[in-house]
């Protein structure tokens, strides 16, 4: 009598186990969640999350101001950063350092600059930077600005965009030239961009 309740009370244990089993299994097969889990993840590494270090902004009466530091690229995929938004009005652009018939000149990066996975991409003066420009407004030192970020892909295509705040601080550097055509009828062709300086 024993050894049959004991049988059966294993039966049944055995029963629910395989059930465990089968659903556990039938769950992970199913489609409709691996599709999810898919889109999840892949919606993670296209959105990216770089983050920026040491970042600050020049801090100026003009109406030209240009942003540094490190923005770094923690994932496992390139990002591609298209542009920059801030709420200072204006125009910003991504510049890229050029060699030019004196030297090394500025230049709008018109196709963005790519932040290799794992990698960095070094904003400085004298270097690649983020250009502020037609600025309504002065930037005073420890002002606190955000930008937005603004990458290719992810969102459905539509792009992905990421927040960030930078510092204002006092800059004095050296004279920098700037080639290409006419951005809103001001020639950047060797001038210093009302007083913004680049190069230390």
């Amino acid at each position: 009598m024993r050894t049959r309740t004991y049988t059966r009370a294993a039966f049944a244990a055995a029963t629910a186990l395989t059930l465990a089993l089968t659903t556990a299994a039938c769950a992970s097969d199913d489609p409709a969640q691996t599709s999810v889990a898919a889109d999840q993840t892949s919606g993670a590494e296209a959105a990216g999350v770089v983050t920026l270090d040491d970042g600050w902004v020049k801090a100026t009466d003009t109406d030209m101001s240009g942003v540094f530091g490190t923005l770094r690229n923690p994932g496992d995929v390139d990002l591609h950063l298209t542009g920059v938004s801030s709420g200072l009005g204006g125009r910003t652009e991504l510049h890229e350092t050029v060699p030019g018939g004196s030297g090394m000149m500025m230049q709008e990066k018109e196709d963005g600059f790519v932040i290799p996975a794992g990698g960095e991409l070094i904003l400085e003066p004298g270097g690649d930077h983020i250009m502020l420009m037609d600025l309504d407004q002065p930037i005073t030192t420890g002002q606190q600005i955000a930008l937005t970020l603004q990458f290719a892909g992810g969102a459905r295509e539509g792009g992905t965009e990421q927040e960030v705040t930078v510092s204002a601080r006092d800059f004095r550097g050296g004279e920098e030239e700037y080639v290409g055509g006419d951005h809103g009828g001001m020639d950047h062709g060797g001038m210093d961009h009302g007083g913004m300086n680049h190069d230390g």
